[in-house]
């Protein structure tokens, strides 16, 4: 006679590893496709002061979450050739030679506010 219902649910021992097998094949990290999801929820992660721990070390210059990045900027002081570069183009776009025809400008001299005037 036929097989029972029983003798149909079975599975071989060989059909069980084959299964696994698949399994792992499709479960291996070097063939999922990209942008898969990936379900963590057994999985152990670091909290996030842990998180925090491992990327002390980390340059904070250009990180996400920088309130501000100029900040670093304005620490960072130019060389002694930078400001003799700048002090150079400054005084050459002050000079009179190079203003435009009709350029208004102010003398006023001694009457200059401390901050209109230049150091020394």
């Amino acid at each position: 006679m036929g097989e029972t219902r029983q003798e149909q649910d079975e599975v071989t021992q060989s059909e069980v590893e084959e299964i696994e097998a698949e399994r792992e094949r499709r479960l291996a990290p070097e063939n999922r496709p990209d942008n898969a999801e990936i379900d963590n929820t057994d999985a152990e992660l670091p909290t996030v002061k842990e998180f925090e721990e491992l990327n002390a070390d980390d340059d904070p210059e250009g990180s996400a979450g920088s309130a501000d990045p100029s900040e670093v900027f304005r620490e960072m002081k130019p060389s002694e050739e930078e400001v003799a570069e700048i002090e150079e183009e400054r005084k050459r776009r002050l000079d009179p030679d190079n203003r435009p025809e009709n350029t208004e400008v102010d003398n006023t001299g001694d009457n200059m506010p401390d901050v209109a005037k230049d150091e020394p």
